[in-house]
């Protein structure tokens, strides 16, 4: 059960195919850690030669596109903007001029609302700023905004008003760049294999598990959840060797070491059928026309199987009218 609960876990941040994100020369990490919040990237991009940015969330947060800006700006939970200088005739005082032009037009005007904070904020900036220089904007819930320049954190400043404004200086219905808007908003699409797929008996067609895909260094790994047929649930793989001999069959990483070859397609891996214990070359896909179908092909499986996307089920919302 441990092993199960450290899987799931390991699934959960480990959505993207691939460890960093492109954009103009610069690199931004898929998922990266900002004191003690591990984020995810939504959306990158640049503002002309001048710097990158990149929009960093927890995974509770849902993007549906662009027009959900103003509602991540509000809400209250974990998140970050990056900002990688790209051009070295940027300094101070011009990070200072666009942060403050920014947050007039994310204000509507309104920004000496919040002048002793923008003061405050301000004032969090070195007198010198180099090219490459990275600044994480870092919002904890409940705590505040951190800043940190080269991963080493130079100020805080503990306001709601102040981190909504700021947010929709990029996020906002007024943003300084609309097209970096898109590109930090752009909806999330997950890798297609990861997640819960139920396998089938590819002779009779009955359910016999439920396996969890996850991405550990950029391979799929795919552990079994659980065993639909009552009586296996306690099952133990007697013939399962190194390792995973005599090991529970629930919570068994029966996927190893997938590789991504393009697309949706992956090779190289290694299947355990737990069945007679053998281990077997694997590879497995998602074709574009059948997003919730898995193909997984092994040698000594009989040809290829078809496994169906377990869908979890949505959150119903409540509301109540006044």
């Amino acid at each position: 059960m441990k092993k199960l609960l450290f899987l799931s876990v390991i699934f959960l941040i480990s959505f993207n195919l691939s460890a960093q994100t492109k954009v103009g020369e610069l690199y931004f990490n898929d998922i990266d850690t900002f004191e003690d919040k591990e984020l995810v990237l939504n959306g990158a991009g640049q503002r002309g030669n001048l710097y990158a940015v990149g929009l960093y969330l927890n995974l509770d947060i849902e993007i549906n596109g662009p027009e959900d800006g103003v509602l991540v700006s509000e809400k209250n939970a974990d998140m970050a903007i990056t900002i990688k200088v790209t051009d070295g005739s940027v300094g101070c005082t011009e990070i200072r001029e666009l942060l403050r032009g920014g947050l007039e037009r994310a204000t509507d005007g309104n920004s000496y609302l919040l002048e002793n904070e923008i003061r405050d904020f301000l004032a969090i900036f070195p007198s010198e700023i180099n090219k490459y220089d990275i600044f994480d904007i870092l919002y904890k819930k409940d705590q505040g905004i951190f800043v940190l320049q080269n991963n080493k954190l130079i100020g805080k400043l503990n306001d709601m008003e102040f981190k909504k404004a700021f947010f929709k200086i990029w996020l906002g219905d007024n943003p300084i760049d609309v097209e970096l808007k898109q590109e930090l908003l752009k909806a999330y699409k997950p890798n297609p294999v990861l997640g819960k797929w139920k396998t089938y008996d590819k002779e009779t067609g009955v359910g016999i598990s439920i396996v969890q895909l996850y991405m550990i260094d950029k391979k799929v790994f795919g552990s079994i959840q659980q065993m639909l047929r009552q009586s296996e649930r306690d099952a133990v793989c007697y013939k399962c060797q190194g390792q995973d001999k005599n090991q529970n069959v629930e919570g068994l990483v029966i996927i190893k070491n997938l590789k991504h070859k393009d697309g949706s397609k992956f090779v190289d891996g290694f299947f355990t059928n737990i069945n007679d214990g053998s281990v077997n070359n694997l590879q497995i896909w998602v074709d574009e026309d059948q997003p919730d179908i898995l193909k997984v092909k092994y040698r000594g499986g009989g040809g290829t199987h078809e496994w169906k996307r377990v869908k979890e089920p949505k959150k119903e919302v409540y509301t109540t009218k006044f």
